[in-house]
């Protein structure tokens, strides 16, 4: 057995340092199908059981984890995989994952663009989506889109609930998607992100996704901006190493 030395320190309290540090240890992996007993835990962490008890309570709150009676505490659920290089729809990824995928318009209209928006559309006003995307009932992703006025107001026309945009823009509108540039970074999520996306108030990060969408002139179609729980999305690629002739 490993232990572990929490920050005593430090003032995060000692269930929130157990609580990271397994839910930790579950996206990377460590734990696949259960977490350890709460007396291995205690001994592990140096703790009491109170203590080990909250930061369980905490990550099943969440979602992360569930209690079977009897038979201990196991993985609830695991992050969804999307492998970057495709332009595949949330609904494929979650589908593939085995899960249920569901898509909910929070709000959408014309708005006066923000300045990388203005920048990439070249217009002051465009056309603003906010939904939030969820897999077996959890939210996973809220997604704010952009596009232009011509095109907002033909989605404006459609129920973009609980569908793929990119199949309504290609088969409903007839505009062909042809490339995608992205980037991901992570960000500290507001409250009230926090609350869409079913986060405790306890300190978290999540990541940013920029993707810019464009046909195959090279005209931005779509500019998308997400957050994505850390704990619940994971992105893949595969690389392949280059050799010298």
């Amino acid at each position: 057995m490993f232990y572990i030395l929490l920050d005593r320190k430090n003032a995060i309290p000692l269930h929130f340092q157990v609580q990271s540090f397994l839910r930790n240890e579950i996206l990377k992996g460590t734990y696949t199908e259960k977490i350890p007993p709460e007396c291995e835990l205690m001994k592990r962490f140096t703790v009491s059981r109170d203590t080990i008890r909250r930061a369980i309570r905490s990550l099943i709150e969440d979602g992360v984890l569930e209690s079977k009676q009897g038979l201990g505490t196991f993985i609830a659920s695991r992050p969804i995989e999307e492998w970057l290089g495709n332009l595949s729809t949330f609904f494929e990824i979650v589908n593939e994952m085995g899960m249920k995928p569901n898509i909910k318009m929070l709000n959408h209209g014309s708005v006066n663009a923000p300045q990388d928006v203005a920048k990439i559309f070249g217009v002051d006003k465009v056309y603003e989506t906010n939904r939030i995307r969820l897999a077996n009932d959890i939210p996973v992703v809220l997604e704010k889109q952009y596009y232009s006025l011509e095109l907002g107001k033909q989605l404006a026309a459609l129920d973009l609930n609980n569908v793929s945009t990119y199949d309504v823009i290609e088969s409903r509108l007839g505009i062909k998607l042809w490339e995608a540039k992205q980037t991901i970074f992570a960000i500290i999520p507001t409250a009230s992100e926090k609350k869409l996306l079913g986060l405790t108030d306890e300190p978290c990060c999540a990541m940013l996704s920029k993707r810019l969408v464009t046909d195959s002139d090279g005209n931005p179609v779509e500019y998308e901006k997400s957050i994505y729980r850390s704990d619940m999305y994971t992105f893949r690629i595969k690389l392949t190493r280059g050799h010298r002739i």
